[in-house]
């Protein structure tokens, strides 16, 4: 037998590195897979951004799925790297033969389908891992997962999301399962590895050389490096801009440094703050109309560029914000979280084919998708009002020069005088630490989870479970066991454990761990559902979509006073009525609009969630996103994380109600929200939609063109894909049929399964044998 590659064999190997792109694998790939490929022990490995740490984990996860033949977990952390990850990966599944299921948004079945013929891969969010792994303990089916990847591991110090991350890790250390994370360069990599009680492997390795520049006034210094120790050297005076109307607008050359490079080569741009990336593209496009440039650039792609304004309008009902309208001819554009997922999808795409050349974003695109650029520019050392850590400016910088990509790059960051010293002193710092955030409300959560699970009995299992947590690790200095004392007793006080000899999850507390929500959240379900036992008003959808809110998104959608008067003087009377019953009024309309607090018997929480409704009200009722954020004077970003959120959450409110014997009405009156909010569209287009990478314009083009069903786009040449999309590379028309046959595939393969397993049963019970046909009986 074939032993070559890390056991996976000589086919494995050249498969991979065909759909990779490469020749051979980076010699600390090699080192990394051959000190820890075969070690059971967990792993954690850190290489500078565009190092390949990808690569070395799906390389892992290969040999759980063929040579232990045990199912593997991928987390990562946003959306959009799920899907990326799902159409990459589905190529190599199609080829190999196991299974790649998606576990983000709605999408993913707790517990998982189990298959007795392929292993499968979960590529996950964090919050649907931390759901799948729940369902795993719960249904006694750990045993089935090998491996759990995580990357960005280091963001378990990161708030909300953190405390999620440290809970999967705390179970999967009980529970023997194997966790390889990979991570960031961070200060206290040890701590983590502490925390995990495994391997550690770090390198400093990156593909491509990166030159540091900081530039003040027309000033540029070079930052080098000796023994690790930052030295920043004077270089040279850079040439005065010699027109005056561009040295007034732009003072610190922003526009030169980007028109440098484009349109031939790529720039980012990082901005500290959303309003801020949109000023500066349209001050970059601003320099090109006055400079010399201008015409070399608008012929750059100019059929391409036109492409995409049709397809940004198409995935927007045929509107487009203003500002895209005006660079996109000029390749530039601007990238921050108040714009849609589609409208990101879109931007990304051009970006990686050369049609946009410039995009000025926030740092969040730095620990996003695979972006990289020949030039980095860092408008200011602030992120927010925030000056930036040495651990946000490598991530940033990190984007520069990347192999394949851009083998050479090189930073800019620009400064004030005064910033000088503090840029100095943010150079010569250590990293960026990872603290827990297990705690507060968090932490509730976690206890639930650990008495839902039978991990904790009392409350001597439950300090078993805790003093190997990485908050355990960071807290050294608080007596820890009294926390844990004072957190099981508010749990106690709040009726979520009943205080038994041995403590137990009371009926409420079961709903909880079973909706996988905080205790604060499900107290306030809890009030909700019993006041709409009483009163549930059913002439339209608008009351069941309030149970179905998420409270968490009051904090990026707060309407203005004159836009909360306006929406609540144009709810028809079904809608007031729905209003009434929740104790919202004109009286208390009125209270707001003077500046006033609400009465107490209507409380904040429930003025806010309303409100929330209504954008949600809106897009149920099918008005497009940019409408909506725009009546709402909302991010339009925030507009479509809300359906997001939304989906998530009513699946949420389903399992809480569940897991109630009383709450079963709303079962049944709740279980169409899920798949209706994911996609808020025509139900003929909802196949195509579950496509990573298709939406609903796209969706709207591929069923024009005759494409209706995934099985049509499965026999699919991808060239004609492109022919009827607007602004759809080839690359990625060639992974949406990949994905849309291994969806079929997936789909007859697990029908057939079924139709095995019940026929074995018939033959095991021996009664009444069904007869089935000759074709399935044969498979």
């Amino acid at each position: 037998m074939d032993q070559s590659f890390y056991g996976l064999g000589k086919k494995f190997q050249d498969t991979v590195f065909k759909h990779k792109g490469i020749t051979s694998l980076y010699d600390w790939q090699k080192e990394c897979l051959t000190k820890h490929g075969e070690s059971e022990r967990n792993l954690i490995y850190s290489v500078p951004t565009s190092g390949g740490k990808t690569l070395v984990a799906e390389i892992l996860m290969l040999k759980e799925l063929f040579i232990c033949k045990k199912n593997a977990v991928f987390i990562v952390p946003f959306v959009s790297i799920v899907q990326e990850k799902v159409s990459t990966l589905s190529a190599l599944a199609l080829d190999f033969g196991f299974w790649v299921e998606e576990y983000a948004g709605s999408k993913g079945a707790y517990p998982p389908t189990k298959h007795r013929k392929k292993n499968s891969l979960y590529i996950c969010t964090i919050e649907k891992g931390a759901g799948l792994i729940n369902s795993l303990i719960e249904e006694n089916r750990l045993s089935e997962v090998g491996i759990v990847v995580i990357d960005e591991i280091h963001l378990i110090g990161e708030p909300r999301r953190g405390a999620l991350l440290e809970n999967v890790c705390i179970k999967l250390k009980a529970l023997s399962v194997k966790i390889v994370g990979m991570s960031a360069t961070i200060g206290n990599l040890k701590d983590l590895q502490m925390f995990l009680g495994g391997e550690l492997y770090t390198h400093d390795f990156r593909p491509g050389s990166l030159k540091e520049f900081v530039k003040i006034e027309e000033e540029l210094f070079v930052v080098r490096y000796v023994e690790d120790e930052p030295q920043i050297e004077y270089v040279q005076c850079l040439p005065q801009e010699t027109n005056k109307e561009i040295r007034m607008m732009d003072p610190d050359g922003l526009g030169a440094l980007v028109q440098d490079v484009i349109p031939f080569q790529s720039c980012l741009v990082f901005c500290q703050s959303k309003k801020n990336c949109e000023n500066v593209a349209q001050l970059i496009v601003q320099t090109i109309r006055l400079g010399n440039n201008c015409e070399v650039i608008l012929k750059h792609r100019e059929r391409e560029k036109m492409s995409l304004i049709k397809a940004v309008k198409m995935e927007n009902n045929d509107v487009i914000c203003p500002i895209l309208e005006k660079t996109i001819p000029f390749g530039i554009v601007y990238h921050h979280s108040g714009i849609t997922i589609s409208e990101r999808k879109l931007i990304e795409e051009a970006y990686s084919v050369g049609t946009i050349s410039c995009i000025c974003c926030t740092s969040t695109l730095a620990a996003g998708v695979n972006l990289p650029a020949q030039r980095v520019i860092l408008r200011a050392p602030y992120v927010g009002s925030q000056f930036m850590s040495k651990s946000t400016y490598k991530q940033m910088i990190g984007r520069a020069g990347r192999a394949g990509l851009a083998e050479k790059g090189e930073s800019y960051l620009i400064c004030k005088p005064q910033q000088a010293g503090l840029v100095r002193h943010m150079l010569a710092n250590s990293m960026d630490c990872c603290k827990s955030q297990l705690a507060g409300e968090d932490l509730k959560t976690f206890i639930v989870s650990c008495f839902s699970l039978k991990l904790a009995q009392n409350k001597e299992s439950l300090q078993s479970i805790w003093s190997s947590s990485f908050a355990k690790l960071c807290r050294t200095d608080e007596d820890m066991e009294q926390s844990i004392t004072e957190v099981v007793d508010a749990l106690i006080g709040l009726r979520v454990l009943d205080n038994n000899e041995n403590l137990s999850l009371t009926k409420f507390g079961k709903a909880i761990a079973k909706a996988n929500i905080s205790c604060e959240d499900g107290r306030f379900l809890m009030e909700e559902l019993i006041q709409a036992q009483r009163k549930l008003v059913l002439i339209g959808d608008l009351h069941l979509l309030y149970l179905v809110t998420p409270h968490v998104m009051v904090e990026n959608l707060r309407p203005v006073q004159e836009v909360i008067a306006s929406m609540y003087a144009n709810l028809k009377p079904k809608e007031l009525y729905v209003a009434s019953c929740l104790g919202i009024s004109e009286l208390v309309i009125a209270r707001i609009m003077m500046g006033k607090p609400p009465p107490k018997s209507t409380p904040v929480r429930i003025l806010e969630k309303f409100f929330v409704c209504l954008i949600l009200y809106q897009l149920w009722r099918g008005n497009d996103v940019l409408s909506v954020a725009n009546a709402y004077k909302v991010d339009r970003g925030a507009v479509h994380n809300l359906l997001l959120t939304t989906t998530s959450y009513a699946a949420s409110v389903i399992r809480f109600c569940e897991a109630i014997e009383s709450f079963w009405p709303f079962v049944k009156l709740l279980s169409v929200f899920p798949d209706r909010l994911n996609y808020c569209c025509s139900v003929d287009l909802i196949p195509l939609m579950e496509l990573p990478g298709v939406k609903i314009g796209r969706a709207k083009q591929l069923h024009k063109a005759g494409f209706k069903t995934v099985l049509s786009i499965a026999k699919a040449d991808p060239a004609s894909l492109t022919r009827v999309i607007l602004h759809l590379p080839y690359k990625q028309a060639v992974q949406i049929v990949d994905v849309a046959k291994l969806k079929v595939q997936t789909k007859y393969e697990t029908l057939q399964e079924e139709a095995e397993e019940y026929l074995l049963k018939d033959i095991v019970n021996n009664t009444n044998l069904t007869v089935w046909p000759q074709k399935i009986v044969n498979s």
